[in-house]
């Protein structure tokens, strides 16, 4: 995603590069929450709040960084997206539109790509982590994998979709 923004033509005219569109770098994130998009709020004998920040609106980047646009969308609009529409916007891509497909194959289509990683559950961490493996697998390369009880805690129409990915993988 950061590669697509960095290729338009304003960001090249402009001198940025991938690490512009990361929230995780100075520069181009929101400096106001530090590119998280929201702002904790300390409550005394409460739990904390969470709430959107209000420079960037929760969209993570500077109004600069937000100002390009790529096939209609701001960096932040893309970090939206859940992966079931983010595989759609980046059907022309081979290798993202790959690891999208993925995703969905494993059940995780509606989680969003910006979304943050202590906010997902133990299930869907495993399952990204088998995306990942999926991800890197070829003809040539011989992996073994153990899986120790994979299906604990899903519910039986991820466990199909689970095993529809593993037959995959073992074909």
């Amino acid at each position: 995603v950061r590669r697509s923004f960095a290729d338009t033509a304003e960001a090249g005219m402009r001198g940025w590069g991938g690490g512009r569109f990361s929230f995780n770098t100075k520069g181009g994130r929101c400096e106001n929450c530090e590119g998280q998009g929201i702002k904790k709020i300390e409550m005394s004998f409460l739990p904390d709040v969470k709430v959107a920040c209000e420079a960037c609106g929760g969209q993570r980047f500077n109004p600069e960084t937000l100002a390009v646009r790529w096939r209609e969308k701001a960096i932040g609009e893309v970090l939206a997206m859940s992966v079931d529409e983010a595989a759609a916007f980046f059907a022309a891509h081979p290798a993202t539109h790959r690891a999208l497909r993925l995703m969905q194959d494993v059940g995780l289509g509606y989680l969003t790509l910006g979304q943050q990683s202590p906010t997902l559950s133990g299930g869907e961490a495993q399952r990204l982590k088998l995306v990942t493996e999926l991800s890197k697998t070829s003809a040539e390369r011989k992996t073994l994998y153990v899986l120790d009880e994979p299906t604990v805690g899903l519910h039986m129409a991820d466990v199909e979709k689970l095993l529809r990915v593993l037959h995959r993988l073992v074909d």
